[in-house]
């Protein structure tokens, strides 16, 4: 049982559930802590405005009556342990205090939430004149056990939520693999088993449901393909053994030889049959060491791409939507700052899935060499930089180059400074939203990286003025290249433009959610071609 394709799958699945399970219940963990840590220091700031006005007539009238009400108010507060109103000679008008709670970790109980545990409140009178006049001091102590305790017990929720979201996640994972793979192979190799050798093409090996265009159906194909050639051997090798039978006296030497070479044919197709079971384990360790594999690759393309507040302080809003094809793609963007200065890049490199996914890392690995040792002023000079790299890295600089590869990308520079953004295009545009309309930019008619792409190519460079309220589109050719509608037409850069002009008072994160939304509706059942990147921001 330890063997088998199932408990493997129920193992990997459940570490991998765990993994992410416990990385998930941390952050919630500490997302719950931020929130407890600072709704106490709320909830008590507001408590004790609540009962200041309260609490400055009692100090002025040193009246411990009004103080006693002040100091029980405060009191019935459950992670209170004491309250103490004082007049401004240090005398008591109000004092309640109760005995802390227990609490299984109190120094990390002080370390959380000791910040949040005492409060003191100065209470001044102010005089006729206008003046201020300390009458008192209003002084509270939270228990930070207590807080400790509430937050034990949404730990105690979130690991055990945790663990039953990750066992689910296991359960039904095994499930699909079992009913998938595991069980019409278990199906396959039965009726291999039950083949007679003697007549193998009298029972060929039924195809699972569905499974016609797949490995499975392949290998049943091939299996009954071999079932079928056996069989017409031995049917041959009856027939001759009839037509020997009437001159085995003169034939006698040819039967035997004959007889000998069916033998062998025999056992080839028996060490066949064992191959077969053999290639079949190694293709489905080949399917789990692929799928494995893209999957891992999913996650350092995912790691190439920059964190969306790499712009803080220089934008006002940032949305960014990255949608590779299949699990990793051809598309790339980068975002990042030097100084006043910040550069936003889009790049649709050649193809998509994982060669695509080849191509952004060289085109990562390029433009980050191009950011820091030939700078970062002008985009015209970055893409300049970047067709070369990119054409000696792929070695397209040669005439014995055998591949052809590159990319089409925008770039922006916002300068803080000059109030200016920068804009240089090879071969895709840049849309600017302002006043309410959408005015498309055209960059120069040059791809990236290719063979016939020419070294020497000057891009050309836009500067654009910062008006208040500007917003800046960049986009990869998937996100116009959608073919809908009723007519089966491409999607457009027209509709993008007023699209974007009819929500251009929205939000861009919005803008970009109603954008993807609306590019579903248009594709309806139609396949989606391309990897999807939008890019979308208003300069501070």
């Amino acid at each position: 049982m330890l063997d088998g394709l199932s408990f493997k799958q129920a193992f990997a699945t459940l570490v991998i559930a765990l993994g992410v399970g416990l990385g998930i219940s941390g952050w919630e963990l500490y997302a719950e802590y931020q929130r407890l840590h600072a709704r106490t220091l709320q909830s008590t700031q507001d408590d004790l405005q609540l009962v200041r006005g309260l609490a400055i007539e009692a100090a002025y009238q040193l009246s411990a009556d009004l103080a006693g009400e002040v100091v029980g108010g405060l009191f019935r507060a459950e992670a209170v342990t004491e309250v103490r109103l004082l007049d401004n000679f240090g005398g008591n008008l109000g004092h309640m205090v109760r005995a802390k709670t227990v609490s299984p970790m109190p120094s990390t109980a002080e370390r959380l939430f000791g910040d949040v545990t005492r409060h003191r409140q100065t209470l001044e009178s102010r005089a006729p004149d206008g003046s201020l006049t300390t009458v008192g001091t209003l002084e509270l102590t939270l228990d930070s056990n207590t807080l400790m305790n509430s937050w034990l017990g949404q730990v105690t929720a979130t690991i055990w939520s945790g663990a039953v979201r990750a066992t689910l996640l296991c359960v039904l994972m095994v499930a699909v693999f079992y009913i998938l793979i595991t069980k019409p192979l278990l199906k396959i190799s039965a009726a291999i088993g039950r083949v007679d050798p003697s007549k193998p093409g009298t029972a060929l090996v039924s195809l699972p449901r569905h499974h016609d265009r797949d490995e499975l159906g392949l290998l049943v194909g091939n299996v009954n393909a071999m079932l079928t050639g056996a069989q017409s051997n031995l049917d041959a090798r009856d027939k001759a053994e009839g037509e020997l039978a009437s001159l085995a006296r003169t034939l006698e030497r040819r039967v035997a030889e004959r007889t000998a070479e069916l033998a062998r044919e025999k056992e080839g197709v028996e060490r066949a049959l064992a191959q077969l079971n053999i290639a079949n384990a190694e293709l489905e360790r080949a399917s789990r060491d692929i799928n494995d594999g893209i999957r891992y690759a999913s996650r350092i393309q995912t790691a190439l791409l920059p964190d969306q507040g790499a712009l803080a302080g220089l934008v006002d809003e940032l949305a960014i939507g990255w949608q590779p094809l299949d699990m990793v793609g051809g598309d790339y963007y980068w975002a990042g700052t030097f100084g006043n200065r910040g550069v936003i890049a889009v790049m649709d490199c050649t193809g998509h899935g994982v060669p695509g996914a080849f191509m952004t890392a060289v085109v990562a690995s390029s433009f980050s060499r191009v950011l820091h040792h030939h700078g970062h002023d002008d985009p015209a000079e970055i893409l300049t930089q970047l067709n070369r790299l990119v054409k000696s890295a792929l070695r397209q600089d040669r005439e014995t180059a055998v591949s052809n590869d590159g990319l089409d990308a925008g770039i922006c520079v916002i300068d803080r400074g000059a109030g200016t953004v920068t804009w240089a295009g090879a071969n895709l545009p840049l849309l600017v939203g302002k006043g309410g309309e959408i005015e498309l930019l055209r960059g120069d008619r040059m791809s990236l990286g290719y063979q016939d792409s020419p070294e020497d190519y000057r891009f050309t460079s836009h500067q654009l003025a910062c008006e208040p309220g500007t917003a800046f589109y960049l986009f990869t050719d998937g996100v116009i290249d959608q073919v809908g509608g009723e007519n089966r037409r491409l999607f457009g850069r027209r509709r993008l433009q007023q699209m974007l002009a009819e929500n251009a008072d929205r939000p861009l994160t919005e803008q970009m959610d109603l954008l993807f939304q609306r590019l579903g509706q248009w594709r309806g059942d139609e396949r989606r071609r391309d990897d999807m990147t939008f890019v979308a921001f208003r300069p501070l």
